[in-house]
């Protein structure tokens, strides 16, 4: 599988499940953290979908379920179900997710790190899940505890760059300097250590 990564806002965005076990049951968790409007269709429902904010249809899902769907997701382990589901997204236009068999969908879960602003995905294409989620545990580890208020700070000291310098390569020095320095720190920097910064760009 060729994987290209992008970032995609799935607010409001219309997804089917299909299954009703452990594995669907973690992938519309990362659907609802995303905000989208999800249909869980099975004949069995893991306890678990109680208290998550889904529309859950308990019956066997069929084709017609993929209409209007953004993303589809086979959690159903049964080969086929998975090759209808996978024909219905392509008459759809729906992207597809398979569970059991990835090379089936066209798209992937990555493992996934949120910190504030920050939305990291780590995949492997498939060949191993554990290891995608190792990786993002690392990233996460490396991380001072204080990341999501550091991006806070630098979204707001890109407008100020943007006073303070008119050549976009002292801009970029410039907050390339705050970041490096606030991660250092594992804090916001201090108006005198954004001074200082500013300070050392200008010369």
């Amino acid at each position: 599988m060729s994987l290209f990564p992008i970032m995609v806002d799935m607010a409001g965005k219309s997804c089917l499940v299909a299954g009703g076990g452990a594995t669907a049951l973690r992938k519309t968790r990362s659907l609802v953290e995303a905000g989208a409007r999800i249909t869980v269709v099975s004949s069995e429902l893991d306890e678990g979908f109680a208290s998550l904010p889904v529309r859950c249809e308990v019956r066997a899902v069929s084709a017609k379920d993929v209409a209007g769907m953004t993303i589809v997701i086979d959690a159903t382990g049964s080969e086929e179900t998975a090759q209808m589901l996978q024909a219905a997204c392509r008459k759809e236009g729906a992207l597809f997710n398979c569970a059991s068999s990835p090379q089936k969908g066209d798209t992937s879960f990555p493992a996934v790190l949120r910190r504030g602003s920050l939305v990291a995905g780590i995949s492997t294409s498939g060949a191993s899940p554990a290891a995608a989620a190792w990786v993002r545990d690392r990233l996460a580890e490396s991380l001072p505890d204080a990341f999501d208020q550091i991006l806070e700070q630098m979204q707001s000291l890109r407008e100020r760059a943007k006073a303070m310098f008119s050549q976009q390569k002292q801009r970029a020095e410039f907050l390339h300097r705050c970041l490096e320095t606030a991660v250092t720190n594992g804090q916001p920097l201090s108006e005198a250590e954004i001074e200082e910064a500013r300070r050392k760009t200008a010369q």
